[in-house]
């Protein structure tokens, strides 16, 4: 069952590196058109700033809408009962829409909606009822959260001393492709991640990270709009899918809160937090409660970020 802790903030819009403790210069990191890599909204262009969340009624109906940027101004829209994921859908129903620009405008037509998507507003008719949905931009309310007294700070975005390969870019991110140079029992993890935006990639090559602990791995993917697959974000990778697809659009950051707990079997329990929901309560891992755990950031060719990762040992 989902159960929800802080849920998300919801505003209404509008790799390796060299060596240790080296940084790199804030031009080292740059979209990348020729391939399809985008760092920043601007660079992203119409594309990008079409892309995301969109949330009204239709008659006295709560809907929601997830629009994914597919490139080349052709996009998928998802229309969802209830709300968006963690704010009020229904878990069920979920229409698909295809959308293309041609002549200015951006329009789609299925299974019963029918309508335009412009800046800030997504705007039809669902089976001839007329509809007007708001583009809304959600945060995680753990973006930010401050370690605790007695935390092991892993990264502030000042140094990469604690971790080996550790390379900082944009003055202040830690890039993929590390590992943690020393092993801990773990009682809490936050850390916090931006994918890039790559609208002409698809399944494992956008925006494809992961987080792993010795012999099991937190996905991290842009997955934004998708089902929520074992492969997919905030599943434990091919072990178990999230409740629920938490992912957010890409270049927005996202946070996991992972809480290991010990059984008196020797068994080790890890509940995660998607963005401030629990997608995964008390997953049992592979490893044993008394083994440390590494930390890997996983490097595979996309440029993913982290900044903000601290831990809480066990006492």
């Amino acid at each position: 069952m989902l159960r929800h802790l802080l849920g998300l903030s919801l505003v209404a819009l509008v790799c390796v590196a060299p060596g240790r403790g080296q940084d790199a210069k804030k031009d080292d990191l740059k979209s990348d058109p020729k391939k399809g890599v985008y760092l920043t909204p601007e660079d992203g262009g119409t594309d990008y700033s079409l892309q995301g969340e969109y949330a009204g009624t239709v008659g006295a109906e709560k809907w929601a809408a997830q629009v994914v940027a597919k490139g080349d101004g052709k996009f998928e829209v998802y229309f969802l009962a209830g709300g968006l994921p963690g704010a009020g859908w229904d878990a069920k129903t979920r229409t698909r829409a295809d959308a293309k620009t041609a002549e200015g405008k951006t329009i789609f037509d299925a299974d019963g909606w029918k309508g335009t998507l412009g800046p800030g507003k997504l705007a039809g008719t669902k089976d001839a009822v007329a509809f007007a949905f708001a583009k809304v931009e959600r945060t995680s309310p753990r973006a930010g959260a401050k370690p605790p007294e007695g935390a092991v700070v892993l990264f502030d975005g000042a140094k990469v001393d604690e971790w080996k390969n550790g390379k900082i870019v944009e003055e202040k991110h830690l890039y993929c492709g590390t590992t943690a140079l020393k092993k801990y029992l773990i009682a809490k993890l936050h850390l916090e991640f931006r994918t890039p935006f790559q609208p002409k990639a698809s399944g494992q090559g956008r925006g494809n990270s992961g987080i792993k602990f010795n012999g099991d791995e937190i996905q991290v993917l842009d997955s934004f709009g998708l089902d929520g697959k074992v492969n997919e974000c905030g599943a434990w990778y091919n072990k178990r899918k999230p409740d629920v697809n938490l992912c957010l659009p890409p270049l927005v950051w996202q946070t996991y809160d992972v809480t290991f707990t010990p059984t008196e079997d020797g068994k080790l329990l890890a509940t995660v937090e998607h963005n401030g929901v629990v997608v995964h309560d008390k997953h049992p891992l592979a490893t044993k409660a008394d083994a440390p755990l590494g930390i890997l950031l996983q490097d595979h060719r996309n440029p993913v970020v982290y900044r903000n990762i601290w831990l809480v040992e066990r006492k």
